[in-house]
């Protein structure tokens, strides 16, 4: 017994020991920490990212204040039955939570669990750093401890919800009511204030602009809690749970709010960090140009009122050098801009066409989808380079269907592009759940690095609080089209820059190549395009609305986008152009028989002048050959000799372009009819004169001959003549 309780007054010293040496280090770890009250109303950014020039993007207007009476009860009990269900009975700090969390990462051997109060998030949002540290968590303790002791429950939730961060720009709640659904805080119903809150754990991943099902899934989560807890009924659960996500965007045409929230979601995806990690030590450097961006032409600019995103990429380095958005990466519908990359680009790789080959343009019934073409407008036989130029629906959908839907999605899959979808709408765009701007941009790389795509970034380099770097964005590309596919791509929507879809790009002096595409139907336009791009830079224009309500028809891709383009070229390209695209060696440019091309729709070599030829590029060993021998009779429908007064005529019905030579008895050429009508002879001895005669034809330029005719003898005898007896009805 004296043993045992040795034993155990050592074990209760050692613990006072430990516990006295804990609190020790956590006063003076904490002794200079003092809690200022005013900062509790002002968060401070996630990190710091800055433009080209070393200039720091800070977003404008974070938040708006609102009292906890303007809130409704229902988003404040939703917060807490979500966030920190024992609110009201901790003293801000939940020792219940935390014991859990350190169990946790005791066993997980990580830090990854914090279980952090809503005044512990309320401190850590505007006081502290984001470390991942002992320290900072004595400090945060100590400062949500004194929070508690000089304010109340309900001032505590108050400055919380008009701090923290709900994505879409929106620091605050008064913030988010109105970026999601246009409306006030007070009058947020109880659903919508639930998929406000669910938002806190990660507002990219349940941006319901971006995730809808994500979105819906985690405010059900929230009324669930909410059921659990008896704030709700359980009929109430069920009746709310229907309800679809009905959001109502208000309009913010504050580019560095949109771009700062589009480098903050790369930097979390880059690290490999969840939203709810504080990343506050990290700077983030990009090489955005501040002018550039500043200066786009917006849809306002122009007489519109749409929702809009401008991206200027650099193709050398893989960076976004500017960028201007009302919205943001949304995912849309890239409508007939996936084209190029999506169908042509893939047909050409497997050799199913070349720009010379024509497809028919008519109006088609695919199994009960008929797709229709601009305006209704169809060409008949049209050749690839220009149904691509006219962005015509109907050869695409063909190609697609020729393509077969596993190679579509193969290539689609190499550019980093998923879609669940198989049928022929993928043809003109319809990938399900869509793709954004900027991995509709990136698809283009391909044709600017002779078949290599490469994934753009807004950012260049990350470093730590000690000024190390962390990341450096990787400039690495994956082969997926041949140099001969990317120039016959590049020469034909060069084409579309000067006469088709994109010629409003027709005045700039130099080798641009440029893609439209419009989704929309006769009720008006939701998404309209340009991404056009010269050796050097890579200009990308998205117009719409954000909710997905229509805009004009009036709006389409070869108007507005494809002027803002234009426009963007201009500020880039003022006192030098661009070098044009280097044809490989793997195309050779072939002169084909226009004669036969467009009567026939036959692809040969021509043979004959230069103006009766068309030149087309072709991948070297799939170019055209000159036309087969026909095998064609050479023959003369009627041939008739006649003779008076020794003079002897020949008279003669052919084909046109039969003509024929004639010879003596000698087999000597004495007459070749072309040009020069038929053969007239004068006899100037008397005696038996024998001729022959050969048809022949030039084709290919070559002289294909007939058989050899052997005539009557001529007898010249003084004043005798013959007479034109019918011997070749013999």
């Amino acid at each position: 017994m004296k043993k045992l309780v040795k034993i155990c007054l050592v074990v209760i010293l050692f613990f006072l020991t430990a516990l006295c040496g804990l609190l020790a280090y956590a006063f003076a770890v904490t002794k200079d920490v003092n809690l200022d009250i005013d900062k509790l109303s002002s968060p401070s950014l996630p990190c710091s990212i800055y433009y080209a020039n070393g200039e720091k993007i800070e977003p404008e207007g974070k938040n708006e204040y609102v009292q906890i009476d303007e809130i409704p009860k229902h988003v404040v009990n939703a917060v807490i039955a979500i966030e920190d269900k024992r609110f009201y009975s901790h003293s801000g700090v939940d020792v219940k939570s935390m014991i859990r969390a350190l169990k946790n990462n005791l066993l997980s051997g990580s830090f990854k669990e914090g279980a952090s109060t809503i005044t512990q998030q309320l401190i850590k949002n505007t006081y502290l750093t984001g470390e991942k540290t002992i320290n900072r968590k004595l400090r945060e303790i100590k400062l949500a401890l004194e929070l508690e002791r000089n304010l109340d429950k309900d001032s505590i939730i108050e400055k919380y919800l008009n701090t923290v961060y709900f994505g879409e720009n929106s620091y605050g709640i008064s913030k988010a009511s109105k970026n999601y659904f246009n409306k006030s805080v007070s009058e947020l119903t109880i659903e919508e204030g639930a998929l406000l809150i669910g938002l806190l754990k990660a507002p990219t991943h349940y941006n319901p602009y971006k995730n809808y099902d994500k979105a819906k899934k985690r405010r059900d989560l929230v009324l669930t809690e909410m059921k659990n807890q008896n704030i709700i009924s359980d009929d109430l659960l069920k009746s709310l749970k229907n309800k679809d996500i009905i959001l109502n965007y208000e309009r913010n045409y504050d580019n560095s709010n949109v771009l700062y929230d589009e480098i903050l979601c790369e930097v979390y995806s880059v690290l490999n960090l969840t939203e709810s990690e504080n990343i506050s030590n990290y700077k983030i450097y990009t090489l955005i140009d501040k002018e550039l961006s500043n200066n786009f032409s917006t849809p306002s600019d122009i007489g519109i009122e749409t929702d809009y995103t401008i991206i200027v990429t650099d193709n050398k380095s893989s960076q976004i050098i500017g960028y201007s958005s009302s919205v943001g990466e949304i995912k849309r519908c890239p409508a007939s801009a996936s084209k190029p990359w999506l169908i042509y680009a893939p047909a050409f790789e497997e050799n199913l066409i070349s720009p010379a080959t024509k497809i028919l343009d008519e109006k088609t019934n695919f199994n009960g989808y008929s797709p229709d073409n601009y305006g209704n407008k169809y060409y008949g036989y049209i050749s690839v380079k220009e149904s691509l130029s006219k962005s015509l629906n109907i050869p695409a959908v063909k190609l697609c269907n020729a393509l077969g839907f596993d190679k579509v999605k193969k290539y689609a899959n190499k550019m980093q592009i998923e879609y669940e979808n198989e049928d022929l709408s993928l043809a003109l765009g319809n990938l399900s759940g869509g793709i954004t701007l900027k991995e509709l941009s990136d698809c283009y790389s391909v044709f600017s690095h002779s078949g290599e795509f490469y994934s753009s970034g807004f950012i260049y380099e990350i470093k730590n609080s000690k000024g190390k770097t962390v990341y450096k964005k990787p400039n690495i590309g994956k082969k997926i089209y041949s140099d001969s596919t990317v120039f016959m791509i590049n020469d034909i929507l060069f084409d579309c820059a000067k006469t088709g879809t994109a010629k409003k790009l027709s005045s700039l002096q130099y080798y641009v190549c440029a893609k439209t595409g419009t989704n929309g139907n006769e009720k008006g336009n939701v998404d309209a395009y340009c991404i056009a791009y010269t050796k050097d830079y890579t200009v990308s224009v998205w117009l719409g609305k954000k909710n997905g309500e229509y805009m004009s028809n009036t709006i389409s891709g070869g108007n507005y986008p494809t002027s803002i383009v234009k426009s963007v070229f201009e500020s880039i390209y003022v006192n030098d152009f661009p070098e044009q695209f280097e044809k490989p060696n793997s195309i050779v440019e072939v002169s084909i028989d226009k004669k036969l091309y467009e009567t026939d729709s036959k692809i040969y070599k021509n043979s004959l002048t230069e103006k009766d030829g068309i030149k087309f590029y072709f991948k070297k060993g799939y170019e055209p050959q000159f036309a087969p021998k026909e095998e064609k009779t050479i023959f003369i429908k009627t041939l008739k000799i006649s003779c008076k007064s020794r003079n002897s005529e020949f008279y003669s019905e052919r084909d046109a372009g039969v003509e024929y030579l004639v010879f003596d008895c000698f087999e000597n050429l004495i007459f070749d009819s072309k040009g020069k009508g038929d053969f007239t002879f004068f006899a100037e001895k008397d005696g038996e004169y024998l001729f022959f005669v050969t048809p022949y034809s030039i084709i290919n330029g070559e002289k294909i001959y007939g058989e050899k005719i052997k005539m009557p003898s001529v007898l010249v005898e003084g004043k005798k003549d013959i007479l034109d007896d019918k011997w070749w009805e013999d």
